[in-house]
This record gives structure tokens, sequence and C-alpha cells, in this order.
């Protein structure tokens, strides 16, 4: 179970590695006003949403003890950015507010899973 559980997370960070990317590659755009939401960060909000869905069922199923406030957290923000990456994915420009506002929210998953971690000590 504990090789499954490594790689679901090895997914998931792989996800979010996607996003970020995808990201990094627009913010030269953004001043021009060309800046779109490009398939890395679409595909990588669905790998990482389904691969943490996957993980928290495998920690539940691994009788570890998870941390409910931190997946409630990393579950919303993942799902907002998964819902504002589809929502702009076939426009050819984005509002200014757009790549910046997944950045945030991909760097706030990032801090809340480093700092409130995902399990808790029994």
């Amino acid at each position: 179970m504990e090789t499954a559980i490594g790689i679901v997370l090895a997914l998931h960070l792989l996800g979010f590695a996607s996003i970020f990317a995808g990201l990094i590659s627009e913010m030269s755009k953004l001043k021009s006003g060309t800046a779109k939401v490009n398939a890395a960060v679409l595909h990588g909000s669905w790998l990482a949403l389904v691969a943490g869905l996957a993980l928290t069922g495998m920690l539940y199923a691994n009788n570890e003890h998870v941390n409910n406030m931190s997946i409630s957290i990393k579950g919303l923000v993942i799902a907002a950015i998964f819902v504002i990456a589809y929502r702009f994915q076939k426009k050819d420009s984005v509002p200014k507010w757009v790549v910046p506002t997944l950045m945030t929210l991909t760097l706030v998953n990032v801090f809340v899973a480093t700092v409130m971690g995902m399990t808790v000590s029994a």
C-alpha cells in the first residue's frame, strides 16, 4: 500500500508542477494582454484533483490519521483552480486577474500542504 500511495502522491505533485509551469509560461504575456489558460494548467488541475481524491481515500484505507481541515482546504482550492481553468480554457486571452489568481491559489495549496500537513499524529 505504501508503494501505491507513493505513486499517487507523485502524480499529485506532477499535477501541481504542471499547473505551476503552465502559469509561469504565461506570466510574460500578462502585460501585453495575450495571456491565456494553456492545456498544462487544465490537465494539471484535473490530475491534481483526481490524484488528491485517490490519495485521501488511500490514506484512510491505510489507517492513517488524516488532517481533515487540510484536506478540505486543499480540495476547495484545487476545485477552484479547475473551475477557473475550465471556464477560461477556450479564450484567446483572459482577463488580467485569471493568471495571477490561479498562481496564488496554486501557491496557497502548496503552502497548506506544507504547513498544515496531510496527516496528524494519533
